[in-house]
C-alpha cells in the first residue's frame, strides 16, 4: 500500500476533520473514498463550477441519479463483509454502510447485494436481481468458502426466486439463473 503526504492549511484540515468526524470518518478515509470515486467516475466525483447567481426558478434541475457501475472490487468487498455477517460479527445495515464508504458503492446497492447473499444461504427467495456474472461469482464463493450445504441452500433459493424474476424482469435473467441451477444441481 502506498503512503502519500499532503500539505494542507491547518485551518482547512481542522475544519475538514471536524466535519468528517461528525460523519464517523477521518481524513484518510475521505481521501481514500475520493481517490476510489475518481477512478470509478474517470474524473472528479463532484462539480468544479461555482453556484450560479441566477434566481433559482431560472435554473434547470439536473437529475441526481447516476448509473455507477458495480465493479469486481466492490463485489469482493461485499463478500468480505458478508463473511463478517455469517460469523455473527455485525449486522447487514452497518456492513452495507462500511462497504459503501470503503468502495464508493452506493449504500442501497451494497444492501441489496448483502441481503441477496443472506437470502441465498438461508434458502429464501430473492426479489431483487444482481448482474448474472456477480451471481455466478458469489455462488462460487459460497461453494468454495462456505461449503456444499450452504451452496445447496443457495441453489434452492435461486430456484425459488426464478418464478418472480420470470414474471417481473424483462431480461433473460431468470433463464440464465435456471440454466445455472440445472447445470449445478446434482
Amino acid at each position: 500500500m502506498a503512503k502519500i503526504e499532503i500539505q494542507v492549511d491547518d485551518n482547512i484540515l481542522s475544519e475538514a476533520s471536524r466535519i468528517l468526524h461528525s460523519l464517523g470518518m477521518d481524513v484518510e478515509m475521505a481521501v481514500n473514498i475520493l481517490l476510489r470515486r475518481t477512478i470509478i467516475e474517470k474524473g472528479l466525483p463532484m462539480t468544479m463550477t461555482t453556484p450560479s447567481l441566477e434566481p433559482r426558478n431560472k435554473i434547470t434541475r439536473v437529475s441526481g441519479r447516476s448509473k455507477l457501475k458495480i465493479t469486481p472490487e466492490m463485489v469482493d468487498e461485499v463478500w468480505k463483509a458478508f463473511l463478517r455477517y455469517i460469523n455473527g460479527a455485525e449486522e447487514l445495515t452497518s456492513l452495507s454502510k462500511q462497504v459503501s464508504l470503503k468502495t464508493g458503492m452506493k449504500n442501497g446497492s451494497a444492501s441489496i447485494y448483502l441481503n441477496f447473499l443472506a437470502n441465498l444461504v438461508n434458502e429464501k427467495p430473492n426479489t431483487r436481481a444482481l448482474k448474472f456474472e456477480d451471481v455466478e461469482y458469489l455462488m462460487s464463493k459460497i461453494r468454495t468458502e462456505l461449503g456444499d450445504d450452504l451452496y445447496r441452500k443457495a441453489l434452492k433459493s435461486l430456484k425459488k426466486s426464478i418464478p418472480y424474476w420470470r414474471k417481473n424482469l424483462s431480461n433473460s435473467f431468470a433463464d440464465k439463473v435456471e440454466e445455472y441451477c440445472e447445470k449445478h444441481s446434482s
